[in-house]
């Protein structure tokens, strides 16, 4: 009885217009999540609903769309109902043949005690049906192909080549006799791309050399370090780079098999990236020059091998 009366007096004190109440002690992290249907035709769209409570304050990273997979995200929502609740709702279909699947488990990055955490939902299971059943027999064959008359005359096609190639002699005949204006100069040479290797590295030398770690300049610093990081990865393992989230660049960096761990490694250097670029976490100046001795060290690990020790041109893995 005294739980319903303090809820009602938390409602009444809402609706006038006071500020709402902060629970007294420390609100742990979770999250659980619920889908409004369990089972759904092919091209049929569910939402799939995370509640998660936080501390006030907390910030978060919520799961990329592709870790959704086998499902295909169309749409998005974020509601803050309290100060420690946040409801995150993703509308999901299923464009593949009916059978069991599952939504995998979702993970939820955040900020605590100035560390990286994250929390896991368990694995959802969705049954995929087909609005066809057995007692559907009024299923139509395919017509028929239909005969086009061809016609057999090529005179106009006999035509339409001699015009074309008059139209060629003329062309040719006037770059032959077209003098070249003076003062045209050929195009400048542009040297070649150093190695991405030699490029990154040298990257890294002028981050290092600006000191925005010492000015505490952390968005600057983690922006560029991970800009010369995606540009490195997508030049060295030749996939996209360019406007390309974390996700989007790991996911194409694995069919690619570098070294062992290099994913997980190049992982924690993006993802730290972004949760200052993003989510405003202020790290401390031993985690930016971690950071900047792993991306140091994955260029390093990840350099082509020399083809021999007397050639200097590099292989490609």
């Amino acid at each position: 009885m005294k739980s319903f009366l303090a809820l009602v007096l938390v409602i009444a004190g809402c609706k006038s217009g006071e500020a709402p109440i902060v629970p007294e002690g420390p609100v742990d992290w979770s999250v659980a999540a619920s889908v409004d249907k369990s089972e759904v035709q092919v091209g049929e769209d569910l939402t799939l609903t995370l509640v998660l409570r936080h501390p006030p304050e907390g910030r978060y990273i919520a799961p990329p769309d592709t870790a959704f997979t086998p499902f295909d995200v169309i749409g998005k929502s974020e509601e803050e109902v309290s100060l420690i609740e946040t409801r995150l709702q993703v509308r999901l279909a299923a464009y593949r043949l009916p059978g069991d699947v599952e939504i995998p488990a979702l993970q939820i990055q955040y900020q605590k005690e100035g560390k990286i955490a994250s929390l896991a939902t368990d694995p959802i299971p969705v049954k995929i049906a087909t609005s066809l059943t057995p007692e559907v027999t009024e299923i139509h064959d395919i017509k028929e192909p239909l005969d086009l008359a061809v016609p057999r005359d090529f005179s106009l096609l006999w035509w339409l080549l001699l015009a074309l190639a008059a139209a060629l002699l003329a062309y040719l005949i006037y770059r032959k006799l077209r003098k070249e204006p003076e003062g045209v100069k050929a195009p400048a040479w542009v040297p070649p791309l150093p190695p991405p290797d030699v490029e990154a590295e040298a990257a890294l030398k002028r981050l290092a050399a600006k000191d925005l770690i010492r000015k505490e300049e952390w968005k600057a610093f983690y922006t560029e370090l991970s800009e010369v990081m995606k540009r490195y990865a997508g030049r060295r393992f030749e996939v996209p780079y360019l406007e390309r989230t974390t996700s989007e660049v790991l996911f194409d960096l694995k069919p690619r098999k570098p070294t062992p761990g290099a994913v997980s490694e190049l992982r924690a250097i993006l993802e730290a990236s972004d949760l200052v670029k993003f989510a405003k976490l202020m790290p401390e100046p031993a985690q930016a020059e971690e950071s900047f001795a792993l991306a140091l060290s994955w260029i390093q690990k990840t350099r082509p091998v020399p083809v021999s020790s007397s050639s200097p041109e590099r292989a490609i893995a």
